[in-house]
């Protein structure tokens, strides 16, 4: 902290301190007067010495809002309002047990989903409106905050409570707004009044008793009446407060609590929202160049005679003007907080512990260094781009998790009524009326009258009751429509080409082709060797590849092929960009094949548009993919001389369900052109003492599939029932449904589109639910999360430190964070297309056809652990499903062949070196199998060594009498290390090489083959620097020089690797 400067505070009144100051019917508008001439932070003394901290500067309020240095402090008008209002959300402490179980059982009440389900009751009030101005005589008046009032009244009241104040109806108002209305006032009245004025008040009290008491008897009878109906089938509020249970506690609210959490809604839900709604008729009045475009935009949006709910969601303007009024002149108008610390606000400003700090929101609002100096001028246009409205000079709605709830019930209401009574009426201003505000607990204009004359579009209106306004309402899911394509599309060809064995690449590709088409694109994606001998010329060609063992993948090979040999008129006027998925622990082949192509083709006469970008997968892989494709629009738009679409980003959903009846379809079998096998063996080869499993499986293969010794077999996994029924019980569906997919976008092409699917195959067969969640999954997790404090924490998680130590490290899926943040309201067809599509994982096949021709083995290590996230057990999706399965079961497979080389020397005489600790010695089980066939028919054979490693010779030494009976035979030479042998100190087989390194490097320089199978990350990096530096010795060399020498051997087909690292 910096040294403490002194808050500036205006000069006392004696014993009254500051309170001459504050003009008792308008405190929030003398505290503003007083910030316009302080400044962005000062304090005021009140009787009795107390004083109050005030601030309406950003980067004041900035601090401020630090929800681990402040809290919400119920401040005196909150404290006023607590004997009507108890411990209801809005005047309860953070610290109070029912204010977490309310906001956990209410959270999804106020959903985006329930706005829907809201949406015919606020059409049912709106209409009522509507009937009552267009019946006015001409020479007749509208109040404007009274009926608006009594429109917001009967909105909270019917959406909440299914109960029908008829305020429309009536010539007075509903006993309880007046009962409501005295009580606030009463309450905001007590503020000013000294003690001993206060003791004279008593008429004024007993008033305040009875209202408190009328309340309490209207909303308890309310509560009486629907537990003896039954309760909460109705989904309204009051269902949700009768049935609801805290997941936290698993306890419901108390009789007493529901009472005072209606009473809040009543008040909350009706005053602020009417206010809003006068304010923003009153600004469209005196600007008639924005009461100009919300009609334009009424009329093209409303096209039918009552809005449908995703017409309402189409007023982009008018909600613009809501938020321009809400700026000007927010209804809730400040919030207090305490300090749970001694802190300091901009670093200079002392606070200590429990001192309070109030923000004046409509000073904060009017913040020039922010706003600009035209901040009293009514610009809706400011919000045009909702992300460029700075979060912390901007609060009417609260603060973090204690923010308003309801706010988007209120948004979606003030939208409605402002779209619809603008559609209908033309306001006029009979009496030149200036601006007076008026205070309350809230803030609204005062003695507001104008009249209104219909636009002459009526009639449909006057006919249709509220009550019906159902038959015209859309029932298609608003989150599983596709957002249209730019207006202004320029569809210049995009072809997103990659190169990718285990399907990262791919991924990356399709999400780049998606979002291509939110640029005007018109994209498409392909593996690379479907465009050898054909690069397009027109638009541009995105690659992304990887490398496996620093050869091209195997949908890459050809293509690789053909730009080393093909000439340079292939290539002119190809204009390209390159990006490169890796693994620097493989330093002497690190990201070979993405500079290749990107160096090859510059060379041949190609344009290189933008400069190579890499991702390391033993680095923050999504770190380095996330910053490429961020950069990588603007940087490509202005290459191609294009506009860039702002937010481009898919927000919608490209992927529909539509639920049918049908037969089930397996997805992703016809990518991977994968045949059914069964399992005819499986046996752990572990001891039981070890407490791990590697389980070693035999699988007949379909009739004409073959392989070789060194091949993979490629494993469709099935994801396991707990996960999927996760998702089920997330989203409430049924796993028996059926349905059939549509997509427009291309990272849905891993699903089954177009065919009948079983819901419950579809999640376990085609899609990852256990990978860790991606920063571009915790990005659309956070903008679908309605709870303000929620969304905050799940965009937190974007921070690198954060999202290293917190989602990556603990392997937190985005099933996991739906799980725990309720308020995320992502839709299912949304989840499904950001989640990955299932990949085939690979195993190195431990037989030889040359014994058995038509089964084929595989060693599976079971990866099974506490989980570290610390919550439960940790279950490979793979190895799990594979050591489940009982002989007989079926299990969809497909050979591989990889391109490495790691196959046995056409030279059976030719020596080799064979390093596999682990499950690593499984192609070196078939390679031994070959060579006792081989023996057996008299084939001489070369030297034959064995590096194999493992904890300890009694409990996980796999294979041990087949591999003791083959160095018997003479078929190999064991050299075994232990790492876990009591007395004797930890045995690798790099150490074990190093012994050996001069017989080893004999062996290399007289044409041995070396082969290692394993860990990619530790123990081959470990392994190559240990030969690197026996050649340095012996030959007295530099270690660039020994490095050559290795990668030499690796380029003439000398040394071989099949290890579980890269992309």
């Amino acid at each position: 902290m910096t040294e403490s400067v002194h808050i500036p505070q205006p000069k006392t009144y004696g014993p009254l301190g500051n309170l001459p100051m504050i003009e008792g019917t308008a405190p929030i508008q003398s505290l503003s007067k007083v910030a316009k001439e302080y400044g962005p932070i000062f304090q005021m003394q009140y009787p009795a010495g107390r004083k109050e901290v005030y601030i309406s500067g950003h980067e004041f309020v900035k601090d401020a809002t630090d929800e681990k240095r402040f809290d919400k402090r119920i401040w005196a008008p909150l404290q006023n309002v607590r004997p009507f209002a108890g411990d209801g959300l809005f005047t309860s402490a953070t610290n109070e047990p029912n204010w977490k179980k309310a906001h956990n059982i209410l959270l999804s009440s106020f959903s985006q989903r329930a706005m829907q389900g809201y949406h015919t009751k606020m059409l049912d009030i709106a209409f009522q409106l509507v009937q009552k101005w267009a019946r006015l005589n001409p020479d007749e008046t509208v109040d404007v905050p009274a009926d608006m009032t009594r429109l917001t009244l009967d909105t909270i009241g019917l959406c909440g409570f299914d109960y029908r104040f008829n305020s429309f109806y009536r010539e007075d108002n509903h006993p309880f707004i007046d009962a409501m209305v005295r009580s606030l006032d009463e309450g905001m009245s007590q503020l000013h009044r000294l003690g001993i004025q206060d003791m004279f008040m008593v008429k004024r009290k007993k008033q305040f008793q009875d209202d408190k008491q009328f309340m309490f008897n209207l909303v308890d009878d309310l509560i009486k009446e629907r537990k003896e109906r039954g309760g909460g089938n109705s989904g309204d509020l009051l269902s949700h407060m009768l049935e609801g249970v805290d997941p936290a506690t698993g306890e419901k609210l108390d009789s007493e609590n529901i009472r005072f959490q209606i009473i809040t809604f009543l008040i909350a839900g009706h005053e602020t929202t009417s206010g809003l709604l006068s304010f923003a008729i009153y600004y469209l009045m005196k600007n008639p160049d924005k009461m100009k475009k919300i009609v334009e935009e009424v009329d093209r949006v409303l096209k039918d005679p009552v809005p449908t709910y995703n017409q309402v969601r189409e007023l982009k303007y008018t909600r613009m003007v809501l938020n321009e009024a809400l700026r000007l002149w927010p209804t809730a108008p400040a919030f207090s907080l305490y300090a749970k610390e001694d802190t300091q606000i901009a670093g200079k400003y002392p606070i200590k512990k429990n001192d309070s700090v109030t923000v004046l929101i409509p000073a904060l609002h009017r913040d020039t260094r922010v706003w600009g100096d035209d901040v009293e001028e009514f610009k809706p246009e400011r919000f045009a781009d909702p992300s460029a409205v700075p979060h912390d000079a901007y609060k009417p709605f609260g603060n973090g998790q204690r923010a308003c709830i309801g706010q988007q019930f209120a948004l979606q209401e003030a939208t409605l009524v402002l779209g619809l009574v603008v559609k209908h009426f033309e306001f006029i201003d009979v009496n030149n009326y200036e601006l007076k505000v008026k205070e309350a607990l809230t803030l609204k204009p005062d003695d507001f009258h104008v009249k209104v004359r219909s636009r002459g579009n009526l009639s449909a209106a006057l006919m249709i009751p509220g009550a019906s306004a159902v038959t015209a309402q859309e029932q298609t899911s608003e989150a599983a429509t596709a957002e249209s394509l730019p207006e202004n599309a320029h569809h210049t060809p995009m072809l997103v080409l990659y190169g990718s064995n285990l399907g990262t690449a791919e991924g990356i590709a399709r999400e780049v082709a998606d979002r291509a088409k939110y640029q005007g694109f018109d994209s498409n994606v392909a593996p690379m060797d479907d465009y050898a001998g054909d690069l397009p010329k027109e638009g541009v060609v995105l690659i992304i590849t990887a490398s496996y063992n620093g050869q091209p993948p195997s949908n890459a090979k050809s293509f690789t092929q053909w730009i080393e040999s093909a000439g340079p008129a292939e290539f002119e006027g190809v204009r390209y960009v390159v990006f490169g998925c890796g693994d620097h622990n493989w330093a002497s082949t690190y990201q070979r094949i993405p500079r290749l192509i990107d160096e090859t083709l510059e060379a041949k006469g190609a344009t290189r548009l933008l400069g190579r970008g890499e991702s390391d997968a033993s680095g923050d892989f999504e770190t380095d993919v996330d910053d490429w494709s961020e950069g990588l629009w603007p940087d490509l738009m202005q290459a191609l001389d294009l506009k860039l679409v702002e937010n481009g980003k898919k927000k919608g959903t490209g992927l529909k369900v539509k639920y049918v009846s049908g037969v089930a379809a397996v997805p992703l079998v016809e990518t991977y052109h994968a045949e059914l096998g069964h399992v005819v063996k499986s046996e752990n080869l572990q001891n039981a003492e070890s407490g791990r499993i590697t389980q070693h499986i035999e699988i007949a293969l379909p009739e004409g599939v073959s392989y070789q010794e060194g091949d993979h077999l490629g494993i469709l996994p099935v994801n396991p029932e707990s996960l999927v029924q996760r998702v089920l019980k997330r989203f409430a569906l049924q796993g028996s449904s059926h349905l059939v997919l549509s997509a427009s976008g291309r990272s849905s092409a891993h699903l089954p589109v177009g065919t009948p699917v079983r819901l419950d195959d579809l999640l376990a067969r085609s899609v990852e639910l256990q990978e860790p969640a991606t920063r571009a999954q915790l990005r659309e997790l956070a903008a679908y999360t309605v709870c303000p404090p929620h969304a905050k924490e799940l965009t937190a998680m974007l921070d690198d430190e954060i999202y290293q130590s917190e989602i990556r490290a603990k392997r937190i899926t985005m099933l996991d964070l739906i799980e725990r943040y309720e308020a995320c309201e992502i839709p299912f067809e949304r989840f499904m297309e950001l989640l990955p599509a299932l990949k085939p994982r690979y195993y190195s096949i431990s037989s030889s056809p040359k014994v058995s021709e038509n089964i084929v083995s595989i060693t599976v290590s079971v990866v099974r652990d506490a989980a570290w996230s610390g919550q439960g057990e940790y279950k490979g999706i793979a190895s799990n499903y594979l050591e489940g399965l009982d002989t007989g079961t079926e299990v969809f497979l497909f050979v591989r062949t990889p391109e490495s080389g790691f196959h046995l020397p056409e030279d059976a005489e030719s020596p080799i070196i064979m390093i596999g600790p682990g499950t690593g010695v499984a192609p070196f089980r078939g390679f031994i199998q070959a060579r006792k066939v081989m023996k057996e028919q008299n084939i001489k054979l070369g030297e034959a060594h064995l590096y194999f490693g493992c904890r300890n010779p009694e409990h996980d030494y796999l294979y041990k009498e087949e591999l003791v009976a083959a160095q018997e035979e003479g078929l190999v030479t064991l050299h075994t290390a232990f790492s876990r042998v009591n007395g004797q100190e930890k045995c690798y087989v790099q150490h074990l090489m190093k012994q050996d390194a001069e017989h080893l490097l004999s062996l290399l320089e007289q044409g041995a083959k070396m082969y290692i199978c394993g860990d990619g990350t530790k123990m081959a990096p470990d392994v190559e620097q240990t030969l690197i530096a026996a050649y340095q010795s012996k030959h007295g060399v530099s270690e660039d020089e020994a490095l050559a020498w290795l990668t030499g051997l690796e380029s003439s087909g000398k040394y071989a690797k099949d290890v579980w690292a890269g992309a």
